[in-house]
């Protein structure tokens, strides 16, 4: 290593040769000579921009990846991304900073360091969600030099940290539908990731940050929700969550879901894309009927059973896998409203009121109003779709059984 700063950057971005713009002329002497500064101590140092065919041991043969320098100084080489200078949209400033991280990580070498540095001279890069994603980031390794506001970052301590806070960036932007945390029934911690253009940028970041967290001692299930001809996370994202060695990667498609549909039994279906799709429409895990939010004893309860899509011959194998992971098929309920639900104690019309059968003996009757504290579906859930299900559930019972609560 040089005993004088150095920095070694790639000229080209990605679109230098359309544009005929370099990443050079936008780090003028004053950003270096400060990220200098801030890291090393001293404001002195040389700069070597090179071309795409340049390589050595921490940069590759190629364009300019992750808006990348590297800062050589002593035993140590420090990564250093950059935000775009117009922030044009919630994820434009985040997707080097993966491919960066991603660079990082792959780096053999033992004395590295992860740096961020904002350049933005307009648009807003404090947003909520980019608030969110700088958590991330933060807990990830990356150190910001800089700060676009007063209060910078912290990093995320525990992943039921990261899933309230991601439900609460959710609610105040109905667009950041691409990636949930949840946790199952056994206490394993889940990615429903889409892997279509700049989401799988926010994926990966979440599934790192996710394995920072838990570190060795448990699995994260990460679910690829695939469609049509829409391909996998990056290869090398993927290369960095194995080597990371804390995440199952489960791809699903169409085949897969027919798959799980063809050998379930009854009414039980563990489907990726029906979570994903409740996720998508409800938010995080909450009983419809109660509110109960430990994601453990949540589930997704079918209006229409599985057993009686699976049983109903006027239709094929895909449209009964369609209607299985329909969102509009489902809400969240506890453990103890599903088993309800499922043995037709409860009932629910479909304006969304809830009914109980006066079957029931009448010692139980004070207790299930007693935690059934919702009797009217909230609005969320209901939209043509759901009536129908709801329709199609009810057409064999009775409902003169059912009275109010």
């Amino acid at each position: 290593m040089s005993d004088k700063p150095l920095f070694v950057i790639k000229r080209n971005l990605q679109k230098s040769v359309q544009t005929g713009s370099t990443f050079q002329d936008q780090l003028d002497d004053s950003y270096l000579k400060d990220i200098c500064q801030k890291i090393t101590g001293r404001s002195d140092y040389d700069c070597q921009y090179v071309e795409n065919d340049y390589r050595d041991d921490f940069l590759n043969k190629s364009y300019n990846k992750g808006r990348l320098a590297t800062l050589r100084y002593r035993d140590y080489v420090h990564f250093i991304t950059f935000s775009d200078q117009a922030i044009t949209g919630r994820n434009s400033s985040i997707q080097s900073a993966i491919t960066t991280f991603n660079i990082f990580y792959a780096c053999p070498y033992d004395k590295k360091k992860l740096y961020y540095y904002f350049i933005c001279k307009s648009g807003n890069p404090a947003t909520d969600y980019h608030m969110f994603m700088y958590r991330l980031m933060k807990t990830v390794g990356f150190t910001f030099l800089n700060f676009p506001i007063s209060s910078p970052a912290s990093s995320f301590t525990t992943i039921e940290d990261m899933m309230r806070a991601r439900d609460e960036n959710r609610k105040n932007n109905k667009g950041n539908n691409s990636t949930f945390i949840s946790k199952n029934e056994n206490g394993e911690y889940e990615a429903y990731c889409k892997t279509f253009g700049a989401n799988k940028y926010e994926s990966s970041l979440i599934c790192y940050a996710m394995s920072m967290i838990i570190g060795q001692t448990k699995k994260i299930k990460l679910y690829e929700i695939l469609e049509g001809n829409l391909k996998e996370l990056p290869k090398s994202s993927l290369r960095v969550l194995r080597k990371m060695n804390t995440v199952d990667i489960v791809r699903t498609d169409l085949t897969f879901e027919k798959r799980i549909f063809e050998e379930s039994h009854g009414n039980q279906l563990r489907s990726p894309r029906y979570q994903f799709n409740l996720l998508y429409k409800l938010g995080e895990k909450h009983c419809a009927l109660c509110g109960c939010k430990i994601p453990d004893i949540i589930q997704g309860a079918h209006i229409w059973p599985v057993s009686s899509i699976r049983a109903d011959n006027s239709i094929g194998i895909d449209d009964k896998v369609r209607f299985a992971t329909d969102g509009d098929n489902g809400l969240w309920l506890c453990e103890n409203h599903h088993k309800l639900f499922d043995r037709n104690i409860i009932v629910i019309l479909s304006d969304g009121t809830v009914k109980y059968n006066h079957d029931l003996s009448c010692i139980h009757v004070p207790y299930l109003c007693a935690f059934t504290k919702n009797t009217q579906i909230p609005s969320i859930y209901l939209n043509d779709n759901f009536r129908q299900y709801v329709e199609r559930r009810n057409k064999g019972l009775n409902m003169a059984n059912y009275v109010s609560f």
